[in-house]
């Protein structure tokens, strides 16, 4: 027999949340292992302490952001109106069914309240504390630039103040095939973003944020934003300065793509006695002295090389590259009987002398080399693929990670923190039972501000 639904609303109604939201829901592990309150303690210095009208609460606001990245949320707006009938994100948010939800522009001016050094704070606190209960060693790191999508268009790009633009392509309306420049041009709705793109890839308005991750923990360490056309390997010393600095640490390791092996890079690794797994940025960087030395010996304690006829090659400086040339003095090479095949270059025949160029980096530039070889490398190369790119991707299919939710280098900032944050929230929460040791160590001290105070409660959860 069919059957038949006869809806009959009540007057009153008695309802529990609580009852609604599965014990294994994704908010319900963040809230059994997260507290807030500290956020009121450490915004308490941007309110008025005895006048104006109460504010949003800063506990709720930072919950309701939790919410919009982890569930990439598009818009304030969406936000508040998910969270008027979620009843998951009500609960989360410490809402009764009856109380009203904050309005959106109260999150837009909050926001802007806080700033970029508030929500630095509240990613850092974080990070601290896994540290200090050993949750991340921080010795151990892996690095990634990715581009994110600015909330500009082309056509907002403007002539830069004093940059020498020709009239006619000024007066042109953007079309495809029509040059532009970082030199000359700027965005007018975001000028703190430019363009930038992979090579042979079409050039758009981008930010880039360099993220470096704690290798063992997969825990986002840094995630710092830049203008697009930002290179990956001049943030790569100054984002280590400042997590040795911000976290007490000592990075004995690090692991990047080839964006980072500039010669200089690979020297001040070795200089900090930080182990590397960096390839060339080139893999023909420092190969000119192996192709042009052949048969040639190198005196290192007199700094020259001696020709198979026993003339000797000088050091002449550095070429506009940078590499360092020794040369020959003296025309011996006009009547040698090995000029045809010592003189392996135009140039070199053209002089009628022999030269050698030597990379400044010379030496570290052949250890990486033969690092590249190992299986050792071989085997950090896969696991640096996985782990940053996988962070990367989870961060763009998930937390909006890939566009711009705001206008300006600050704001971008701001969201990379949130996004951050939620990612490694989200590996806090995936720990597994077996790991009760690191459990018992975390919750002895830890139990304010961040997780609860019912220890058998919070292993029976299934995180």
């Amino acid at each position: 027999m069919i059957g038949h639904q006869e809806y009959q609303p009540k007057l009153f109604s008695t309802v529990d949340i609580e009852a609604f939201i599965p014990p294994n829901h994704l908010l319900r592990k963040i809230d059994k292992i997260l507290d807030f309150s500290f956020v009121r303690e450490m915004t308490e210095h941007l309110y008025c302490a005895n006048n104006g009208r109460p504010s949003v609460d800063p506990v709720l606001f930072f919950r309701i952001y939790l919410i919009i990245f982890l569930y990439g949320i598009e818009s304030d707006r969406q936000a508040c109106d998910e969270i008027q009938y979620n009843l998951a994100y009500r609960w989360f948010c410490r809402l009764a069914l009856e109380d009203s939800v904050p309005d959106h522009s109260s999150l837009s001016k909050i926001r802007d309240r806080l700033g970029e050094d508030t929500f630095k704070k509240i990613f850092e606190r974080l990070i601290n504390v896994c540290l200090e209960r050993k949750l991340l060693k921080g010795s151990k790191v892996m690095m990634d630039g990715s581009f994110i999508k600015a909330d500009a268009a082309l056509d907002s790009l403007v002539p830069r103040d004093g940059a020498i633009v020709d009239p006619a392509e000024e007066a042109k309306k953007y079309i495809k095939g029509k040059k532009f420049s970082n030199e000359t041009h700027v965005s007018k709705t975001d000028p703190d973003c430019n363009l930038a793109g992979k090579v042979h890839e079409k050039k758009e308005l981008r930010y880039k944020v360099h993220e470096t991750i704690d290798r063992e923990s997969r825990i986002i360490l840094d995630p710092h934003v830049t203008a697009g056309s930002e290179v990956d390997g001049k943030q790569m010393l100054s984002r280590i300065d400042h997590i040795e600095e911000t976290f007490n640490v000592t990075v004995k390791e690090f692991t990047g793509d080839r964006g980072y092996g500039y010669g200089e890079n690979l020297q001040a690794l070795e200089d900090r006695k930080i182990k590397s797994f960096v390839p060339r940025f080139r893999t023909d960087s420092g190969t000119r002295m192996g192709r042009d030395s052949v048969g040639f010996k190198f005196n290192k304690k007199q700094d020259f090389f001696i020709c198979p006829k026993g003339h000797k090659l000088t050091p002449m400086g550095p070429d506009p590259l940078g590499y360092k040339r020794y040369r020959i003095k003296g025309g011996h090479c006009k009547t040698c009987p090995l000029r045809e095949s010592c003189l392996n270059m135009t140039a070199m025949k053209t002089r009628n002398t022999k030269h050698i160029d030597v990379h400044p980096y010379q030496r570290v530039i052949d250890k990486a080399a033969k690092l590249e070889t190992t299986d050792e490398f071989m085997k950090m190369r896969g696991e640096r693929q996985w782990k940053m790119e996988g962070i990367f991707a989870e961060g763009k299919a998930y937390h909006g990670l890939g566009h711009a939710r705001y206008r300006g280098r600050s704001k971008m900032q701001i969201q990379a923190y949130m996004i951050a944050f939620v990612q490694n929230v989200k590996r806090l929460v995936s720990l597994t039972p077996w790991l009760k040791s690191f459990y018992e160590k975390l919750i002895t001290s830890f139990i304010k501000p961040f997780f609860v105070e019912n220890y058998s409660e919070f292993l029976s959860a299934r995180i």
